[in-house]
């Protein structure tokens, strides 16, 4: 898991700080301590801006990417005054703000812990409210098989879980994959106008389950899509934990009929071409 979080790197939070000042340049925008330190460094970008919040021993605290102050996206790592990095959290454009997908948590030997115990771990003023409501880590894996396609190609992909949301009971997975003639905006602003496909795990997708052997059925799934035209595509949808009932009654006395776990959205870019030239 370790190795597996190594590819996952690039974080950030909003914060506030009293006793700032702020200077302009082209392409950048700079917040200082009253000591001179840099507080807040915004790079601007065509596309995005590049955001760092600094401690004030000139450690960074957090960094990650936007595209105002109200979307962030991609991966944000936040790390402690030492220098260790502690947290990574993926952001996501959502309707008009950011939404915040999955999170890991870290010791300070960078090894991923299942759960974070404390209510905040970045010790100054300036950052000490900078927490979100989820202590567990996603430990999910999601793999796709190519970036280049041929036209008679299939993008293929597998959703693997390992963070157990639904503990309660054996729950399972399915993937929610945005169809290319309505698929989803980039912030997903038109959620109730997509068209998508189900893709259920191993237990119901008897057929691939030959290419798994030694999986948990019920906690992987594969999925795919073709396409008709060459170009760029971008692939969207989402992936959730669920569990069918009837079951036992709970501890109210009421008898559960179904779990449906949160969302976990995704996107994957590539391009489809008329053949792949030969090495």
């Amino acid at each position: 898991m370790k190795k597996i979080l190594l590819t996952f790197i690039i974080t950030i939070l909003l914060s506030s700080c009293n006793d700032i000042s702020k200077r302009n340049s082209e392409n950048k925008t700079v917040e200082y301590y009253k000591n001179k330190t840099e507080f807040k460094r915004i790079t601007h970008y065509e596309n995005f801006d590049s955001v760092h919040y600094f401690y004030r021993n000139g450690n960074i605290f957090k960094k990650g990417k936007q595209l105002n102050e109200k979307q962030k996206f991609g991966k944000w790592i936040l790390s402690d005054k030492d220098g260790n990095i502690r947290e990574i959290r993926e952001w996501f454009p959502f309707k008009g703000n950011s939404r915040l997908n999955q999170i890991w948590h870290l010791n300070k030997n960078g090894d991923t812990l299942a759960w974070r115990y404390e209510d905040s771990i970045y010790k100054q003023k300036e950052f000490i409210n900078d927490t979100v409501s989820r202590r567990a880590t996603s430990y999910d894996v999601i793999y796709f098989n190519r970036d280049t396609l041929k036209l008679n190609e299939p993008i293929i992909g597998y959703v693997e879980i390992f963070s157990h949301l639904i503990t309660d009971h054996p729950a399972n997975v399915r993937v929610l994959l945005a169809r290319e003639e309505k698929n989803y905006n980039y912030d997903f602003s038109n959620e109730k106008e997509v068209k998508l496909d189900t893709f259920y795990d191993l237990t119901k997708d008897t057929i691939n389950q030959k290419w798994y052997k030694g999986a948990v059925f019920r906690d992987l799934a594969t999925f795919g899509q073709w396409y008709e035209t060459t170009g760029e595509k971008t692939l969207r949808g989402y992936y959730q934990q669920y569990f069918m009932g009837p079951t036992e009654l709970d501890e109210n006395g009421m008898k559960i009929d179904s779990i449906i776990g949160p969302k976990t959205f995704f996107e994957h870019k590539f391009i489809v071409i008329d053949s792949i030239a030969k090495k």
